[in-house]
């Protein structure tokens, strides 16, 4: 595609050369620019983006853009750096959007010709949208799948994620190649990250569904306030031609009127009278697998589901899965079957083992989620609740706190230990992470640094009637102490401590 083609729909001013060169991917990373690339500079929280583009032009790129307004450079230096070059430069009012809509015009707004579905929401993301695609996949439509866990491009092909919500152009890609194999339906996670950086700016959502608000991602390089992680949550529903809300969450009445902005409006709840609610929730074990049974209850008619996850908060996802999967025009049948198989790594995943222990692992990875999490499952233990789990450096430390405090209120024993320390001291993090603790009297703990090895513990002081939660990394499969990444992932150290007593 031609320079002035891929601009077409982003208004510019041209600053030096001409725009007559052909474009064959737009690049952030100057790195990584080669001839006939498009450079966009943006400035970041740690780096501007506009201090590289003498070595994006030096590497080839045929077009250049800058925002207007920057002072890295003037107007006569960027003329200069393209001299005896066969590069243009050009300058946008936002680089970040201007990203975004040229990734729309180079793929064709693929968007525009499939059945999308995004999920928002502090919790319950990745596995409303694991279900979600089951159930598309069990009415016969092959869907496709965009997450923290994993994007599944087509039936049996997937890869691993590095963002929950991919940057513009990837994620243009990811759809354009979805369309080429003939996948028309794809759901999503959307992160408040992902709207607040444009990334999926341009895109249209059959389906827009809020699952519930709380206090997290607020810190520096994330969001400022809870205000302004709202106000990103609620850019969802720009684009969106059904809004999909769930009645029991915070600040309801604020959700329901930015959800206003799109044509139509649902809601579903666990509680209280919705569009679509679940009633008569119990724990059940159906063909040796516990799980939760409910009545779903549509417009239309009323349908007993089980899904195989403990816990009311995964009958919530479930909830909202089938509401989606209705409004989408799936059958009950589907809906029926796709709940009954559904498997989400990471995430209330339960590790299958010879010796009949109950061992789960789970992304919990702050208080409000491990207090769910452990006083969800404290229902169902007839022994100890005995809890693994570390927090991240680098990252919120009021996680640290309430994690400590979650786990002692809510476990008969806690083993606290390491997470991505990143390069940030171990000791920092347990420091705050006893504070939690201690608030608990009587609380029975004890900190193994090295996450193997607390795993190793746990597994092996279990008996048939305790219940063990290793969480915090959840499907994560690396992890990063001391700046050096490595791969670890959770469910696999379970498995091998489990091995070793076998």
């Amino acid at each position: 595609m031609l320079a002035s083609q891929i601009l077409s729909e982003t208004p510019y001013q041209l600053i030096a050369g001409e725009l007559n060169e052909e474009i064959f991917r737009i690049q952030l990373n100057s790195a990584k620019v080669e001839k006939s690339d498009a450079f966009v500079a943006m400035a970041g929280s740690h780096s501007d983006g506009h201090k590289y583009v003498e070595g994006a032009i030096g590497n080839g790129a045929s077009l250049v853009l800058v925002e207007d307004g920057q002072t890295v450079w003037t107007r006569e230096q960027l003329t200069d750096m393209t001299s005896g070059r066969k590069t243009a430069i050009v300058s946008v009012p936002d680089t970040r959007k201007a990203y975004a809509d040229l990734s729309c015009t180079f793929f064709g707004h693929p968007s525009e010709k499939m059945n999308l579905i995004g999920v928002t929401g502090t919790k319950g993301k990745t596995t409303s949208t694991y279900m979600i695609q089951e159930i598309f996949e069990h009415a016969g439509r092959d869907c496709g799948l965009l997450g923290s866990v994993e994007n599944r491009i087509w039936k049996d092909h997937h890869e691993w994620s590095s963002h929950t919500t991919p940057e513009a152009w990837e994620f243009q890609e990811l759809l354009h190649t979805m369309q080429e194999h003939n996948v028309q339906d794809c759901v999503m996670e959307v992160s408040s990250l992902g709207l607040k950086f444009h990334r999926t700016r341009g895109v249209h959502y059959k389906v827009g569904i809020f699952t519930n608000f709380f206090l997290d991602h607020i810190m520096s390089g994330e969001h400022a306030d809870e205000e302004e992680y709202f106000a990103c949550k609620m850019m969802l529903f720009d684009s969106c031609e059904m809004a999909l809300i769930n009645k029991d969450t915070r600040r309801l009445n604020h959700v329901l009127e930015n959800a206003g902005r799109c044509e139509q409006v649902y809601t579903y709840s666990i509680f209280q009278d919705a569009d679509f609610m679940a009633k008569d929730i119990t724990s059940k074990v159906q063909d040796g697998t516990p799980g939760m049974q409910f009545t779903l209850v549509t417009p239309t008619y009323s349908q007993e589901i089980f899904v195989p996850l403990l816990c009311d908060f995964n009958v919530d996802n479930a909830l909202c899965a089938a509401a989606s999967a209705y409004l989408c025009g799936i059958g009950k049948e589907a809906i029926v079957e796709g709940l009954s198989c559904v498997y989400v790594p990471g995430r209330m995943e339960k590790i299958r083992n010879p010796l009949g222990l109950h061992v789960y692992v789970d992304y919990a990875h702050n208080g409000d989620s491990l207090r769910v999490l452990l006083s969800s499952l404290r229902k169902f233990c007839k022994g100890r609740l005995i809890t693994v789990f570390g927090c991240g450096g680098e990252r919120s430390q009021y996680r640290r706190s309430g994690m400590g405090e979650s786990s002692a209120r809510y476990s008969d024993y806690t083993i606290v230990t390491s997470d991505n320390s990143r390069s940030e001291p171990l000791e920092s993090i347990l420091v705050l992470i006893k504070e939690g603790i201690n608030k608990v009297e009587g609380a029975q703990y004890e900190v193994i640094e090295d996450r193997r090895e607390a795993i190793r513990k746990a597994v092996s002081m279990a008996t048939a009637d305790d219940f063990v939660v290793v969480a915090g990394k959840g499907h994560e499969r690396t992890m990063e102490i001391n700046k050096v990444k490595f791969e670890f992932v959770d469910s696999d150290e379970v498995r091998k401590a489990i091995d070793a007593l076998s």
